[in-house]
């Protein structure tokens, strides 16, 4: 088994769409207050790299165990991000309460977060079990097809958590829309190969939706142009990263796996640090922000 020309190109999609919506991390640092001066950013340019250092080295250390969390992470950020776009407030839940008794608002949250975070990560690797324990193998070893055997039972809570969506969205209109993504992603990642499913969603939804939530605030504090040419010379700088790491994977295992492991293991350092920001220091405040 190989990667196909479709894998590439849904890599290199991953690369030059995906990665670049984690580039604006800096200017979100900016806006929380950390780089209003020179030691304020340096210290949080220090802090942010020194995780998803600390997360490369925990890879090269223990794979399996790393590419288990980095699913577990993935799946909090991918739904803490969707649900904060669909998600109805509760004001917009009233009527039905019984339903509203029987579920309550926090209880609905987390059963979405698993719903639209599981996608790529329980449901991909479950239903195309084979494939993805290739992509596993490449990426930690033969250890990670025991993450397989985990993922089986775990993708049960997946689907009972994609019908208590479905079964909510019929009684409560303003679930729908949230319902209605999660039936069509999962029809397209049933079709699509793994990698390509991957490429759809974290492009298309997780970092679309992170950049329209983000492009507000940014540029009620900077020029438009300003913005992006950070975000650009920051998305430069992991492209040089991925490189570098690809450049120093064995020769041995084959160019498959040298570019699977340089885009995975930098999305999963990278991620660390990015969730922190967002999902505990930014998002929080921004809502707070526009609610008041």
């Amino acid at each position: 088994m190989s990667l196909s020309l479709i894998d590439y190109a849904s890599l290199l999609l991953v690369m030059v769409i995906g990665l670049p919506h984690g580039a604006f991390d800096n200017v979100l640092g900016y806006l929380l207050g950390y780089g209003k001066n020179r030691a304020g950013f340096l210290c949080f340019s220090a802090a942010y790299l020194g995780l998803a250092g600390i997360v490369y080295l925990a890879w090269l250390m223990v794979p399996t165990i790393s590419l288990a969390c980095f699913l577990g992470y993935s799946l909090v950020h991918f739904g803490l991000g969707d649900v904060a776009s669909l998600q109805p407030s509760p004001s917009q839940q009233e009527g039905n309460s019984w339903l509203n008794r029987a579920i309550s608002h926090d209880v609905r949250r987390w059963v979405m977060i698993i719903a639209h975070g599981g996608l790529v990560t329980l449901f991909v690797p479950a239903y195309h079990v084979d494939t993805v324990s290739w992509l596993f193998v490449l990426l930690a070893g033969d250890g990670a097809q025991l993450i397989i055997t985990i993922i089986a039972p775990l993708s049960y809570i997946w689907a009972a958590s994609l019908i208590v969506i479905c079964a909510i969205a019929v009684f409560q209109p303003p679930y729908r829309r949230s319902a209605i993504e999660l039936i069509l992603l999962t029809l397209c990642l049933a079709i699509l190969p793994p990698l390509a499913g991957f490429a759809l969603y974290f492009c298309a939804v997780h970092s679309r939706r992170h950049f329209q939530h983000i492009w507000q605030d940014i540029t009620a504090v900077l020029p438009p142009r300003a913005a992006l040419m950070l975000a650009g010379g920051l998305t430069i700088t992991s492209w040089i990263l991925a490189l570098a790491l690809f450049i120093n994977q064995p020769a041995i295992d084959g160019v498959d796996a040298a570019i699977l492991r340089s885009v995975f293991i930098l999305l999963a350092a990278l991620t660390v640090p990015h969730m922190l920001l967002v999902d505990m220091l930014f998002r929080p405040r921004s809502v707070a922000k526009h609610s008041s």
